[in-house]
């Protein structure tokens, strides 16, 4: 199971949707998910400035630089990710793996374009039988 979100295209924006899907019913409650997707969009809440400006910047002097202007851009965007990870990993051994979930930021296509964009993969984990002998 995917999780669309709007965090692609350099960054630009900047929040995944925090409705409860239905196929979590049961699986977790909506207000820890609600929670997780909030400390996720506030990560990216907190980068986003930084990155506007950076982009900006980078895209006026682009011609000047022959490109490299855009390098700071890059690089905050994979710093960004980093720490969307960092923070997906907590939230597994928080809660999630207890649940038989697992979450994952992924890179995808979108649907109506040829552009990439993130998206947060929800993953059943397989239960292992504790009564099967060894």
């Amino acid at each position: 199971m995917a999780l669309n979100q709007r965090w692609g295209k350099f960054g630009l924006s900047n929040k995944f949707d925090t409705e409860f899907p239905s196929v979590l019913t049961g699986k977790v409650a909506p207000e820890e998910f609600k929670t997780s997707i909030s400390r996720v969009n506030a990560c990216l809440k907190k980068n986003l400035p930084i990155s506007v400006k950076w982009l900006l910047c980078g895209c006026l002097c682009c011609c000047c630089t022959l490109g490299c202007s855009l390098w700071p851009v890059v690089c905050l965007n994979k710093r960004t990710r980093r720490s969307i990870q960092k923070l997906l990993e907590w939230e597994n051994n928080r809660l999630y793996h207890k649940l038989g979930l697992h979450w994952k930021l992924s890179k995808r296509k979108c649907e109506t374009s040829n552009m990439m964009e993130y998206v947060i993969l929800i993953e059943f984990l397989p239960k292992y039988p504790i009564f099967r002998p060894d």
